[in-house]
């Protein structure tokens, strides 16, 4: 190209996208030829001529003759780049691909003609397509008639906030549950792709499994955006989904799926083997890495977070979210190792000027200070870019909008806050304190029998409660206690480690039984156990909440099932919401007296190790000031963000007795973060330094490690071992039946017609159970065979359901769900 009479610093940023056509961006003295090509072709010097005739004759070809007219007008931004390279990724492997280019053994077909043809026929067959074309700005009648309400003040000011923006940017969008963040986030994202010409969406949940009825929602605004794109949303899932208007596709022919879904599946395409422990980017260009490409992708945020790690289909993902708005669900939960990534690929969004929806109930300063500084940066190309301070507006409720005023490179970003009062009323919470000792299971179960007794008394003229237990085994614990007080039809249990069968049954009861909106099916008396899966998109109503003692932010995100719908009749012992704290024990010596400072309350050690001493020290002072009547009460939405922040202080209000020992947490837990900050910084796409000005070249430098499958994702960008998921069948010598009875062929073969009800026996295994090396669980025999079960993994349990996993006994039970049976003498 040099030769050809192109400027050196477009040949810099060029060849790169030519030598990274395999996902890995090298160096330039990283560049050599493979070990057996040496000697041949390029070592008798022929190479290179062979190249420039190839460059002529495919400019000559295009009308591009000279190449030299071919010099771009300018040096594109880095993002762009990776965009730019994402795409010839993707064209290499569509045209590597066997079934849609066979070879041809003529050289004297190979023509730009037929090329073409080649292209338009694999594209069609392919069912690639657009998301919106043409899409108007959506106008407040539009959410009314969707949603049969007005919008609500939350959801007025993010719509006017995208309609304002001069330019994409990113919208920060905070508000208490229940206030409709979520419709908030689809309009004001429907708003900008309208005006900016995006046609697609991203929407990322904190978690796998909460993505699931996400997809209903989008697949709903999506269809009443334009007609027919509704079943063009991806449900993307770390092993499988359970939403049947998903999963009803696989029956479906090639053409079919290709029309609903535009062949973007998660699995490797039928009938492609896939090599033996060959990660090549062919094998992933058909699973995880091109799904980002369709036009409307649902899935946990762990997808757009693999988009920032230095890996080889970084720029395939990349590609496929540039045309796309951005939001992300429940910002606040991502924890401190992959909130690198997440500003990682809030650097490159920036850049490539993507818009950016974000959804908080519970977000610190310190988190949206990082939030915006990152997007500002890739903006301003400034690796160190650091705003001034969000001012604090009055009210709950608030959106931050940053963006370039215009089309410079260079612009510095503007950034404007609005806010709005609650859609909910102001109500005062009363805090209780239940306290416990936990120093051991003894005390464990005298604490769960204390708590069924009081819980007992609590409704006995009726009412619907929620306790949320930071462990299954607490969770399960109570549950049988309170199974046997109350009876069976009161009681229901709600955990992760239950199969998805199982787990949406149950879901489904608890939110028809106590739905925000409707009393119909509203029972007398009802109590939800639940883990922590009660604290996220679990849109309940309940008249009493019971929980663990956690960080503040999650108690007040728990405290937003509590009392949710104005005006609703409740018993009148829960005339006014209750929040009730279990797991912690009171601190107070023996023969301590009333006004005696408090000494510090023992804490389980699951829940520290969970969540860290540090915090939740901060969290029991907090509790215990509200139940003791110190200080300001608890009004809720209005001090949701007072709260928030107190328990991110720098420098908490502690009692002087805690110093000692809260001094000691908190030096422990910033030196935790600051490890797991590291950790992941060494994986980001880009390094601290590189430039945001450069190329791409050197780009995977030191790569991040070639993890396989989803599991191998989520280990990346979370740093720790994820949990497994696995078929629970029963096994009986050489025959297999489910869970519910139905038996299975030889070998474990299923019926093409039964894969689906098989599969709702996926149960989630703790990674303690099964870690990610080695592999610890392995398909059925029959499941090689079968294209849909290659991929799945089966926990056989013997015919009273036990099964043994890294030394652990564990055993299914229909009720209880997953339960461990290790003791210290055996099972």
């Amino acid at each position: 190209m040099a030769e050809e009479g192109w400027p050196a610093e477009h040949v810099e940023w060029t060849w790169p996208l030519v030598a990274g056509h395999h996902g890995f961006f090298p160096l330039a003295s990283g560049i050599k030829p493979p070990a057996p090509a040496r000697g041949q072709a390029e070592g008798r010097r022929q190479w290179s001529h062979v190249q420039r005739a190839l460059l002529r004759q495919v400019g000559a070809l295009l009308g591009l003759d000279p190449v030299a007219q071919l010099v771009p007008a300018e040096v594109p931004s880095r993002a762009q780049q990776l965009h730019l390279a994402g795409l010839v990724m993707m064209a290499d492997q569509m045209a590597s691909g066997r079934t849609y280019f066979p070879g041809i053994d003529d050289p004297a077909k190979v023509t730009l003609a037929g090329a073409r043809a080649r292209a338009d026929r694999s594209w069609t067959a392919l069912g690639m397509r657009r998301g919106w074309q043409n899409l108007p700005v959506p106008r407040d009648e539009d959410f009314r008639r969707r949603h049969q309400e007005p919008p609500r003040p939350v959801q007025e000011l993010a719509a006017e906030a995208a309609r304002t923006m001069p330019a994409p940017g990113m919208l920060i969008i905070e508000a208490p549950m229940g206030e409709g963040k979520t419709r908030a986030g689809f309009m004001a994202a429907e708003i900008l792709a309208a005006r900016f010409g995006f046609d697609g969406v991203f929407v990322g949940m904190p978690r796998w499994s909460v993505a699931d009825p996400m997809f209903r929602e989008v697949a709903n605004w999506v269809e009443a955006t334009q007609e027919g794109l509704g079943a063009q949303v991806a449900l993307l899932h770390l092993w499988h989904n359970f939403a049947p208007e998903w999963t009803a596709l696989d029956h479906a022919t090639q053409q079919q799926q290709a029309a609903a879904l535009g062949a973007c599946g998660e699995e490797p395409e039928v009938g492609r083997p896939e090599g033996a422990g060959d990660q090549s980017p062919s094998d992933f260009f058909f699973g995880t890495g091109r799904a980002l490409l369709c036009p409307f992708v649902v899935s946990s945020v762990d997808e757009l977070l693999y988009a920032a790690a230095r890996s080889n289909w970084a720029s395939v993902r990349m590609a496929g979210l540039l045309g796309k708005v951005v939001i992300l669900d429940e910002v606040h939960a991502t924890d401190v190792h992959g909130a690198q990534f997440l500003q990682e690929t809030l650097r490159w969004l920036g850049q490539a000027r993507v818009p950016v929806v974000l959804l908080t109930a519970t977000l610190t300063a310190p988190q949206r200070q990082e939030l915006t500084d990152a997007y500002a940066a890739g903006i301003t190309g400034r690796e160190d870019y650091a705003g001034a301070a969000s001012p604090e507006p009055e009210g709950c409720a608030r959106v931050t909008a940053l963006c370039a005023p215009g089309d410079g490179e260079k612009a510095s970003p503007t950034s404007s806050v609005r806010a709005c009062a609650s859609f909910r009323p102001d109500q005062s919470y009363t805090v209780e304190i239940l306290p416990e000792d936990g120093s051991g299971p003894a005390t464990d179960t005298a604490a769960g029998s204390a708590l069924g007794a009081w819980l007992a008394e609590e409704l006995a003229d009726g009412g619907c409660a929620l306790v949320v237990r930071d462990t299954r085994a607490r969770a399960q614990g109570l549950y049988q206690l309170l199974r046997e007080r109350l009876g069976p039809q009161d009681v229901v249990l709600l955990h992760e480690h239950m199969t998805a069968r199982d787990r949406a049954l149950r879901t489904a009861r608890c939110l028809r039984a106590l739905s925000a909106r409707d009393d119909g099916n509203r029972p007398r008396r009802l109590v939800v156990v639940a883990t922590q899966v009660a604290q996220e998109s679990f849109d309940v109503d309940v008249d009493l909440l019971v929980t663990d003692l956690a960080p503040i932010d999650l108690l007040v995100q728990r405290a937003g099932r509590l009392h949710r719908t104005p005006g609703r009749r409740r018993p009148v012992r829960m005339h006014t919401p209750r929040l009730v704290i279990t797991g912690m024990a009171s601190g107070a010596p023996p023969d301590a007296g009333a006004g005696d400072p408090p000494g510090v309350p023992g804490l389980r050690y699951e829940c520290e190790q969970q969540y860290g001493r540090y915090p939740l020290l901060i969290a029991a002072h907090l509790v215990r000031e509200a139940a003791c009547g110190r200080g300001e009460p608890w009004v809720l939405p209005r001090r949701i963000p007072d709260l928030v922040a107190a328990g991110h202080t720098e420098a908490p209000d502690l009692p002087r007795t805690w110093h000692e020992v809260a001094e000691t947490a908190r030096r422990q837990w910033w030196d935790r973060r600051r490890e797991r900050t590291d950790q992941a910084r060494r994986l980001l796409l880009a390094r601290r330094g590189s430039g945001e000005d450069g190329t791409l070249a050197g780009l995977h430098y030191v790569a991040a490690p070639v993890l396989r499958g989803g599991r191998g994702l989520s280990a990346l960008v979370r740093g720790e071992e994820p949990p497994a998921e696995a078929v629970v069948v029963i096994g009986e010598g050489r025959t297999y039946r489910t869970l519910t009875g139905t038996l299975l062929g030889e070998g474990g073969h299923v019926p093409a017609s039964s894969i689906d009800e098989l599969l709702t026996h996926t149960l989630e295994i703790p990674a303690e159970y099964a870690p990610l090396h080695p592999q610890a669980l392995h398909p059925l025999p029959a499941w090689n065979k079968q294209p849909r079960l290659t991929t799945r993994v089966a926990l056989v349990l013997d015919a009273r359901g036990h099964a043994v996993l890294q030394g652990r006994h564990l055993r299914y039970d229909t009720d209880l769900g997953l339960v461990d049976e290790t003791t210290a003498d055996g099972p």
